[in-house]
């Protein structure tokens, strides 16, 4: 019996090891997974209590050369190159309004950067693959800042972009709708 799983084991490790990466583009290729909305409510300095709608969007990502991720230093030379405004995770909120989505263009723009880490460290390159966890709020009191939103069972969507270090945008994926301001 003990040199059976001896056998199996050296098998999976021989098989595996045959396995090379695999072979994806070096522009990062992503695919909407899942939506989630958590709300919570909590005490605010005066004691108030406010609710917020949380939304997890979860996008599954796949890249040939594994360069996702911003470091600090990394960050920095991008903005030296590109500007202030640059965005390495791009996300867009629509609103439905008569029965069709409509891209709103908030006050404080939502999206954000995959900054302070880097998937994958040093200059080893290879594929890699897994899935972005993207989180943002929205607080009942002040829904006003995203236009479209009636703070009354907003029925919204999203939209994701995410870029590399070698500057390669990926393609653009939907998130299904969800209802924010539940009460």
């Amino acid at each position: 019996m003990k040199n059976r799983i001896l056998l199996i084991a050296s098998l999976s490790i021989l098989v595996f090891s045959c396995i090379g990466d695999p072979d994806f583009s070096f522009t990062p290729e992503i695919e909407f997974s899942k939506i989630q909305v958590i709300t919570t409510s909590s005490p605010d300095i005066l004691g108030n209590v406010s609710k917020r709608d949380s939304v997890v969007i979860s996008v599954n990502f796949k890249d040939g050369d594994g360069d996702l991720g911003f470091s600090d230093e990394d960050y920095k030379a991008l903005i030296k190159t590109t500007g202030d405004s640059v965005k390495t995770i791009d996300v867009n909120i629509f609103v439905a309004k008569n029965g069709k989505f409509v891209r709103s263009n908030p006050s404080e723009k939502i999206g954000g950067n995959l900054k302070g880490f880097r998937f994958k460290q040093g200059s080893k390159t290879g594929a890699i693959e897994g899935v972005i966890d993207y989180s943002t709020s929205f607080g009942y009191t002040n829904f006003n800042k995203i236009p479209g939103l009636t703070g009354k069972s907003d029925t919204v969507k999203f939209t994701v972009q995410i870029m590399d270090r070698a500057l390669n945008k990926s393609n653009v994926t939907e998130s299904s709708p969800v209802v924010l301001y539940k009460k």
